[in-house]
Formats: C-alpha cells, sequence, structure tokens
C-alpha cells in the first residue's frame, strides 16, 4: 500500500464549488485557445497552494498572465535576448569576472528545490519570480544600455557580464519552470539558442557551462500582455459558446464511437431567453417519444420568437448538465461559422418525422 496519497483541493469558481450539478464549470479549451494552456497551469500552481481550497476567475486568470508572465518572465526574456542581439550580435559574452553583485540564482535555485520536494508548489513558483524580479532590479541597476554606450575604461567587459548573468538566468528559469510550464520553457529554450530541451536533472544545473561563441535563437514575445476587460469578456463568450466552438481539431475516431452519438431530429415548440445570460436561449424541443429541455448557445445568431416549428438536429444521450442554473437534456448541432463562430443551426426537411434518427 502507497505510504500516503497526494490530493489538491477544492477549485472554487468566483468562490462557489465547481459543480456538473449547478453548471458553474470551466472548460480549460476556451483559456488554451485564448492565453494557452501554460497560463492556465501557472495559475492554478502559483495562486493556489497545493492542497487547499482555491478560488478561480477569468479576471484573476488574466492579471496573474499580465502581471508574472507578460510583464514578469516574458519581459525579461524580451529584453535581455534584444540587447544580446543588439549589442553583441547575437553571440552569448564570455564571462568577464569583473566583480559586482549578480542575481542571487543559486540560493534561490535551492530553495526552489526545497519547496518542490515538499509538494509547495505555489512558493516554488514564488522563488522563481523572486529571480525574476531580483534579475529585472539587477539590468536596471547595471544600465547596459548605458554602458553599451559608454567609453569608459571596463565598460564593455561590464556589459558582457550583466548580459552574459541574464542569459544563464533565463536558461535557468526555463529548467526550474520546464514541468510546470513545459511549452513556454521549450519556446525560451529554443530562443536562447539551446537544443535538447530544458527538462533536465537538476543537479546537472551549472552555472557558466554554455559554450564559447553560443549564438541565440529568434527572439519572439513569449506572453503578448492583454487587455483586461476584453480577454475576461472573450474567455466569458468562450466558455458559453457550444463546446464543439472552442475545439480546433478534434482527433479521429472509429465508427465504433461514432455509432454512440443519438443523433436525433426534433421540433422546437417553445424558446426563451435565459437572464443574465446573453448567448444562452432556454427550448422545449420534441424528439417524439418525450419533450426535451435544451440549453443551446444561439441567442446571438437566433431571436427566440423565429424557432418554435422549426426542425433541429440534437444529441438525444449526452449526459444532462446545467448551464446557468438551467438543467439541460442534450445539445443542439450547430456549425460554426466564420472567425467569430456564429453559430448555425443544422436542419432537415420539414416532413422529417420527430425522433429520426442520423445515421
Amino acid at each position: 500500500l502507497p505510504r500516503g496519497i497526494v490530493a489538491h483541493g477544492w477549485l472554487l469558481f468566483d468562490q462557489e464549488k465547481m459543480s456538473k450539478s449547478v453548471g458553474n464549470v470551466v472548460r480549460p479549451a476556451g483559456i488554451q485557445q485564448v492565453l494557452g494552456a501554460d497560463a492556465l497551469r501557472y495559475f492554478l500552481l502559483r495562486e493556489v497552494s497545493f492542497g487547499q481550497d482555491g478560488n478561480f476567475s477569468f479576471a484573476a486568470l488574466v492579471a496573474r498572465y499580465n502581471s508574472d508572465l507578460a510583464n514578469g518572465w516574458g519581459n525579461l526574456a524580451s529584453r535581455t535576448l534584444t540587447m544580446i542581439g543588439k549589442y553583441r550580435a547575437g553571440v552569448v559574452p564570455a564571462r568577464r569576472a569583473t566583480g559586482g553583485a549578480r542575481p542571487p540564482a543559486g540560493p534561490i535555485f535551492e530553495e526552489f528545490k526545497k519547496c518542490f520536494d515538499d509538494w509547495q508548489f505555489s512558493r516554488a513558483l514564488e522563488a522563481v519570480w523572486e529571480l525574476i524580479t531580483l534579475t529585472d532590479r539587477y539590468l536596471s541597476g547595471m544600465k547596459p544600455w548605458a554602458l553599451a554606450e559608454s567609453s569608459e575604461a571596463g565598460a564593455s567587459e561590464r556589459l558582457d557580464d550583466v548580459l552574459r548573468d541574464g542569459y544563464e538566468v533565463l536558461r535557468w528559469s526555463a529548467v526550474m519552470l520546464s514541468s510546470a510550464m513545459p511549452e513556454s520553457a521549450a519556446k525560451l529554450w529554443a530562443q536562447l539558442g539551446l537544443s535538447g530541451g530544458p527538462n533536465l536533472p537538476f543537479d546537472k544545473l551549472d552555472w557558466d557551462e554554455i559554450r564559447p561563441g553560443q549564438k541565440i535563437g529568434v527572439v519572439e514575445g513569449l506572453f503578448p500582455r492583454r487587455d483586461k476587460e476584453k480577454t475576461v469578456e472573450e474567455l466569458r463568450k468562450l466558455e458559453e459558446a457550444p463546446a464543439a466552438a472552442v475545439v480546433a481539431q478534434p482527433e479521429k475516431i472509429g465508427i465504433e464511437d461514432f455509432a454512440k452519438v443519438d443523433l436525433r431530429v426534433g421540433e422546437v415548440l417553445t424558446a426563451e431567453r435565459i437572464k443574465g445570460a446573453d448567448k444562452l436561449l432556454k427550448l422545449t424541443v420534441d424528439i417524439g417519444t418525450e419533450v426535451r429541455q435544451i440549453v443551446a448557445g444561439i441567442a446571438a445568431a437566433y431571436d427566440p420568437a423565429t424557432l418554435p416549428g422549426r426542425k433541429v438536429v440534437i444529441v438525444a444521450n449526452l449526459a444532462p448538465r446545467k448551464l446557468r442554473g438551467v438543467e439541460s437534456n442534450g445539445m443542439i448541432v450547430a456549425a460554426a461559422v466564420g472567425e467569430a463562430g456564429t453559430p448555425q443551426l443544422v436542419g432537415v426537411p420539414a416532413d422529417t418525422p420527430n425522433g429520426a434518427r442520423l445515421r
């Protein structure tokens, strides 16, 4: 038997426990589409102490994305690598040993490893961001842009050490964050001009082990800054949209899997808006053997007054779920049209019997 079981706590959505019966769940596909999967991974590990309950909200996610990822790690990577490209033609300078305080990467790395081994992922990430913050201050204090223009003796050598220090912090940060943010760490690793990936054993990480003449790769923004209000609205719209609208490239399935989906013809009897949900309509649909209540994310494209009497196609064997507190027993099939994914109902001839199965 195991000596212990490690488990996370409850994840709340706007201070309420997530529940399929209540319907206050969050699908990760929309977040991945807008901010990337690593942003969500980072938020959950950084914002929530492992083993304790934590709260999730779109506003908090975007705020953490901008403050820590865009303005923090992403900004440090962009400014450091851009200066190496500008002042040293993209070649990582050799260490000149000019002295002076450099970012305390060693002690912070030891604290990171200790926290990681103790399942304290939030504190481990906090240590990494302490290093990022201190390095950002270090660069601002050393003013490498001024050293590059200075004719003072030793200025060029000091510039080499400052750029080298910034590069090394980025390399170490990629290794430390490779498990929590694998996609972003790999992108940074490529921008550093390194091969093999950042998922290295911690005991193999040494300072100043870069080979002479190491060139950086193509510098691109890791985390473009996002407008908070617009991004939150975009995430909410994707959450209210039909699930199929946020799936970019579904994997291929066998005929056995397709046969499990029960597609039926139905006739809309009633349609009305759901209070507080701009995208959702509550429908009653006759599928031959019974009348179903279905919530559909089509309010932006269809006036509810025009829907009664219309033939639609529904997924009849979908497990019930609640959206905005309203139970939905099935899903209306619709196409996502254009870049905005505007829903367009799939129809059948008007004389098709209610309950007819699509094959």
